[in-house]
């Protein structure tokens, strides 16, 4: 959840695991996954910075703040060339710090 601003200066909080998309035109709008749109005064980056700020929080608090200096990294597994199947798997390779 983040905090962010209108127009009219009134503070709401927003559930960033539902932002579809973040656009200057040129005031900030914000397209939430459910259809809906909010125009905040804050810029673009600004509303990334908070939603960064509060992934972070959580994985603190959650005892896990190295994971985000060591992210996962996704290996693609490609399918054989004999194989008639079109899908393919992703490993995470991921080291858990003690």
């Amino acid at each position: 959840m983040i905090r962010v601003t209108r127009l009219d200066r009134a503070e709401f909080v927003l559930n960033c695991d539902l932002i579809e998309s973040i656009e200057a035109r040129p005031d900030t709008t914000i397209r939430l996954v459910t259809g809906q749109s909010r125009v905040v005064r804050e810029s673009v980056d600004e509303v990334l910075e908070r939603i960064r700020d509060w992934r972070a929080s959580v994985f603190e608090r959650a005892g896990l703040p190295s994971l985000l200096a060591n992210a996962p990294v996704l290996v693609p597994e490609l399918p054989d060339d004999d194989d008639d199947d079109d899908e393919f798997t992703v490993s995470v390779e991921m080291e858990i710090p003690a």
